[in-house]
């Protein structure tokens, strides 16, 4: 038996003033095929399961390598992204002739500057080359988008059951499980997907309470009890502009009935909650209205998530910090912004100067920008620690950085903005997030994990960009308005299709 794991992971924004090509791509990781084993079989990422369960299988798979490429997540990839990765996984795939499984780390939602669907492009390039029985398996992030196309091609998917997303590791593990029992079994497992036509708010839930853990919880019942092997739902991220889009369930069981009843009770009960959805959402003036108050329990944490980095957006929006100036707010208050011009200036007064900084707008040219005179508090080379799940001692690379006071507001500013959601990003440069009234974070609801434990208040805010919260303002061109929350349908009922790809086959 031998299996190729490969990646090929970015989430896509339609909507962000910025491209993502190859450089922009280095912010996560580009490794060649020989580098794979070494860099990622230790670290809690999708791969890493892969390794995991492929390495303790008593089958004793031979266990080569495509390419991994992962990237933060960003406007639409340009060509050469799929270009270099291709170019490699490709000869990979034939100097290892015949494969018997081809296992994906995906995040279901990348978009390029030529394909809505990046991920059904390469499995389809992959299928060309590939035996006929050879098993495709994919794990895939809870907000990808799961059209047929996609699922049809693949013998199995897995989503991540967690949000904010910590189960990156158990998502390899169980799409590596699945695949080997394809492989193996003379009655392989069945998947089945139902389309679910709705787009919602992906910061309107988590898993860590509320009726979507509740949801998760029932399909893990299914699971314990027999009735399904696994299953996987996915909120296909409200940022992407694609012309025929769908949240999605894929369930997959020991025979058809099962996986496709399976399906449909978990897209029912998925869009029969599509009302607890939607966001709840305050203004800048009123987060900071709540901080000013005696009573609040700091830190007040304002979501930022309109302009989140982790959602594609450009993190270059100064809107906060727009309204605490012009309040002239005495909190002691913390924001992250990304422009490089900002932090020139800043390298070029030095710390303990003073002067006057136009700051937003470094990306897009819509974004609130701000010009007041700061003080230069402290300059960084932009190297730090991560402690989240799946990234936890990986260096982050911001570029050179700045911390900038005006008043009792301190900017952290940077050439790029990683892992937005993880304390570290402030702490590592001397912001102490604790002993701060009021910290916006530029995220959806990664940073739960690390703010939850510390947080006095927790307000979503807002505020303007390319990741906006109300999905109402957002530009889509593509998407058709028979999508909640465009139209709602209470008399929807679900419809599962049978994937029977490698029977059909073999």
């Amino acid at each position: 038996m031998k299996v190729l794991v490969t990646e090929l992971r970015q989430e896509s924004n339609s909507f962000s003033a910025a491209r993502s090509g190859l450089a922009y791509w280095r912010s996560g990781w580009l490794l060649e095929p020989d580098e794979v084993h070494a860099t990622l079989r230790t670290v809690e990422c999708a791969v890493g399961g892969m390794i995991e369960v492929l390495e303790r299988s008593e089958r004793r798979p031979e266990i080569v390598f495509g390419p991994a490429f992962c990237s933060q997540s960003g406007g639409p990839a340009e060509p050469e992204v799929l270009e270099a990765f291709l170019s490699r996984l490709l000869p990979a795939i034939e100097a290892n002739l015949p494969l018997d499984a081809v296992f994906f780390s995906f995040h279901g939602a990348l978009q390029s500057t030529e394909f809505d669907d990046v991920e059904g492009e390469v499995v389809r390039r992959v299928r060309a080359v590939v035996p006929p029985g050879c098993v495709l398996a994919a794990s895939l992030d809870m907000h990808g988008f799961v059209p047929r196309g996609l699922a049809a091609s693949l013998d199995v998917i897995c989503g991540y059951h967690t949000y904010p997303h910590v189960d990156f590791a158990e998502t390899g593990r169980r799409t590596a499980r699945l695949g080997l029992a394809t492989i193996a079994g003379a009655e392989p497992p069945v998947m089945a997907w139902a389309p679910v036509p709705m787009i919602v708010s992906a910061s309107a839930y988590n898993t860590m309470g509320g009726p979507f853990r509740d949801l998760i919880g029932h399909g893990r019942q299914l699971v314990d009890t027999g009735a399904l092997l696994d299953f996987s739902l996915f909120q296909m991220q409200p940022w992407l502009d694609v012309s025929d889009p769908n949240s999605a369930v894929i369930a997959i069981a020991l025979d058809a009935e099962a996986a496709a009843r399976g399906a449909r009770d978990l897209a029912a009960r998925l869009y029969g909650l599509r009302h607890a959805f939607a966001p709840r959402l305050s203004s800048v003036d009123a987060v900071i209205d709540r901080a000013e108050d005696p009573a609040s329990v700091k830190p007040v944490i304002l979501v930022d998530s309109a302009d989140s980095p982790n959602a594609g957006a450009t993190g270059d929006n100064m809107a906060v910090a727009r309204r605490l100036l012009d309040r002239r707010s005495t909190l002691r208050a913390a924001v992250v912004v990304s422009d490089p011009s900002a932090v020139r200036r800043a390298f070029e007064v030095g710390v303990g100067g003073t002067a006057e900084f136009a700051i937003g707008g470094a990306a897009d040219p819509r974004a609130v920008t701000i010009r007041a005179e700061g003080y230069v508090r402290s300059l960084h080379d932009g190297e730090y620690r991560q402690e989240f799940v799946g990234h936890g001692g990986k260096v982050s690379r911001l570029g050179r950085s700045a911390v900038l006071r005006f008043g009792q507001l301190d900017v952290l500013a940077c050439h790029t903005i990683v892992a937005p959601g993880d304390p570290q990003l402030f702490r590592a440069f001397g912001i102490e997030p604790r002993l701060y009234d009021l910290v916006a974070v530029k995220a959806n609801t990664s940073f739960r994990v690390g703010y939850a434990p510390f947080a006095g208040e927790i307000i979503e805010a807002d505020t303007p960009g390319a990741a906006a919260p109300d999905i109402a303002t957002l530009p889509f061109r593509k998407v058709p308005k028979t999508l909640f929350p465009w139209t709602d349908d209470a008399s929807f009922e679900p419809v599962a299709d049978v994937i029977r790809r490698t029977r059909d086959f073999t």
